[in-house]
């Protein structure tokens, strides 16, 4: 009887390395050509939107009360929220049993290092347009400064601001990985959680649309929470078998 050919032992990759290897292909030539393709396709969108839609976005900017900015203002907190739990999302899934599960790490690592950025983007978008608000007017050091006094709700807008720091301090962290070391980079990483925290609690204590989005809230922090104890389990389990 003819043996059944055996299928090769799946490869693992690990997460460390393909990074390693993706910073090694940086290329300056692609950022560039990446930021040019990005205003040629925002130059056409706005060709087709602005005559539609210029009109009731000025009126929204005219008059003693404009509300434009303090609804950006609002759409890019809600915005930032949802992509740096998508960040934490990935993270933890590229040390789980599942995210092996799901194919070639490298994906996996691209996307998060990107969705990173992009909560960085929106984070600073959410705090620098209520500089241009004029219904509650906020002076850089409000917007930048943790626990001003002259801040609405200053725990709660502190709490924000610091998250928002350590976002940046660990997105920044992928560039200067190589300088640090694994055990130092791994440590900064670890920031990511209390950023999270310090996002959720922000959102809560100060967002206007808390009630409409508590269930958003509670749902995501309870995925955070499932991968994070699913990730306990597996340390626990791969120290088990290197014994």
């Amino acid at each position: 009887m003819a043996q059944q050919p055996t299928k090769p032992p799946r490869v693992v990759e690990d997460p460390a390395a393909v990074l390693d290897a993706m910073l090694d292909r940086f290329s300056w030539s692609n950022v560039i050509g990446a930021v040019f393709l990005g205003l040629v396709v925002g130059l056409v969108v706005a060709w087709v939107i602005i005559p539609t839609y210029v009109s009731g976005i000025v009126a929204s900017l005219q008059g003693d009360n404009p509300t434009a900015y303090w609804y950006v203002c609002r759409a890019a907190g809600i915005v930032a929220y949802g992509l740096i739990w998508l960040s934490i999302v990935w993270g933890l899934l590229l040390t789980t049993n599942i995210g092996k599960q799901l194919g070639k790490v490298a994906p996996i690592v691209d996307l998060h290092r990107h969705i990173s950025w992009l909560a960085v983007v929106f984070s600073l978008t959410h705090m620098l347009v209520l500089l241009l608000d004029t219904v509650v007017p906020y002076t850089l050091t409000l917007v930048f400064v943790p626990f001003n006094a002259g801040a609405y709700r200053p725990v709660a807008a502190a709490l924000g601001q610091i998250g928002c720091y350590l976002l940046i301090f660990v997105t920044v962290s992928f560039w200067v990985r190589s300088w640090t070391g694994q055990k130092v980079w791994r440590a900064i990483h670890y920031l990511s959680f209390a950023a999270y925290v310090m996002v959720m609690v922000h959102a809560i204590m100060a967002g206007t649309d808390k009630l409409v989005l508590y269930w958003v809230y509670v749902g995501s922090a309870i995925v955070v929470v499932f991968l994070v104890m699913l990730r306990i389990i597996d340390a626990i389990n791969e120290r088990r078998q290197m014994v």
